[in-house]
């Protein structure tokens, strides 16, 4: 039986983690890659540590799509800001799945109108890294606090959505199928927004962030206000733990964030937002118009 096709549309830490993964589990993997990547990816191919050791993963990498060469996913890893052409690119390719890994505060009505419907899964990445002399280092966040989700627009449950997940199960890559993607998206940005300009006060890393007194209350007050701003739209808070920032104290937020910054794994997967400013002050933007937008 063949293996499974992927392609994975760039190479950033995001798509370059899923291409390990997919790799190792021996999946046929195609990147899609641009610029300098491309020449790295060409000349060193796609190098990762892991346990202190420099590994090469087995990847094709295209530096052009043809319409006529189809895979069984195509996983689009790019920013909010690169997505509409992103997926006008893809249009006209024929490959059935194109899953979305991508922050979506506007719903999928757009994208489906650029791709056709029936073909968009839209996702979101449980993983964080950073790309340092063309070498990734990343972490897969733990399922208890974010997994890899994934879903159908409608929210049904179909078997190409339980054969995805078969694929990440097999690449151990912890993940989630969400019944209304559409909410969860809105409350990840309802949390990362919030987080990330947090980050951007102190102007440091989150270890720095942890230390400042100033900054972790405004990442506390900015929670509390993002999804209480949710709630009042009428938009469902899921996963429902999230509800706990509206209702917990902001001295106990303070805590929390005080010791969620401080260890390895924020770090690890808040690498990647000093390089992301324009990315989270369009998604800011879009939330504060979708929460102060009229119901009629």
């Amino acid at each position: 039986m063949a293996k499974c096709s992927i392609l994975i549309y760039g190479t950033g830490v995001i798509g370059s983690i899923y291409a390990v993964k997919f790799s190792n589990a021996e999946y046929n993997v195609s990147v899609y890659a641009r610029g300098n990547r491309l020449q790295s990816l060409k000349s060193k191919g796609l190098l990762y540590r892991e346990n202190d050791t420099i590994k090469r993963v087995s990847i094709t990498v295209l530096e052009k799509l043809n319409p006529e060469n189809t895979f069984d996913y195509i996983f689009v890893a790019v920013r909010y800001e690169q997505i509409e052409l992103a997926l006008t690119e893809l249009a006209t390719n024929k490959s059935p799945n194109i899953v979305t890994m991508v922050n979506n505060p506007n719903g999928y009505a757009h994208w489906e109108n650029i791709l056709g419907k029936g073909r968009l899964i839209p996702a979101f990445p449980g993983a964080g890294g950073k790309i340092e002399d063309d070498i990734l280092h990343y972490a897969l966040t733990p399922k208890i606090l974010q997994a890899t989700t994934f879903g159908e627009v409608d929210g049904t449950i179909t078997d190409r959505l339980k054969a995805l997940a078969q694929l990440f199960k097999s690449a151990k890559v912890p993940h989630s199928i969400s019944k209304n993607m559409d909410a969860w998206q809105k409350s990840h940005i309802a949390l990362v927004v919030p987080l990330a300009n947090g980050i951007y006060f102190d102007g440091g890393d989150t270890y720095s962030t942890a230390k400042n007194k100033e900054a972790i209350r405004f990442i506390s007050t900015s929670l509390k206000k993002y999804f209480s701003a949710l709630k009042l739209k009428g938009i469902l808070i899921t996963p429902s733990k999230l509800n706990a920032f509206r209702f917990l104290p902001l001295w106990v937020l303070d805590i929390f964030l005080k010791i969620f910054c401080s260890t390895k794994l924020a770090e690890a997967v808040s690498s990647h937002v000093p390089y992301i400013k324009e990315e989270i002050a369009m998604l800011d933007k879009a939330f504060d118009e979708l929460t102060h937008r009229d119901n009629t």
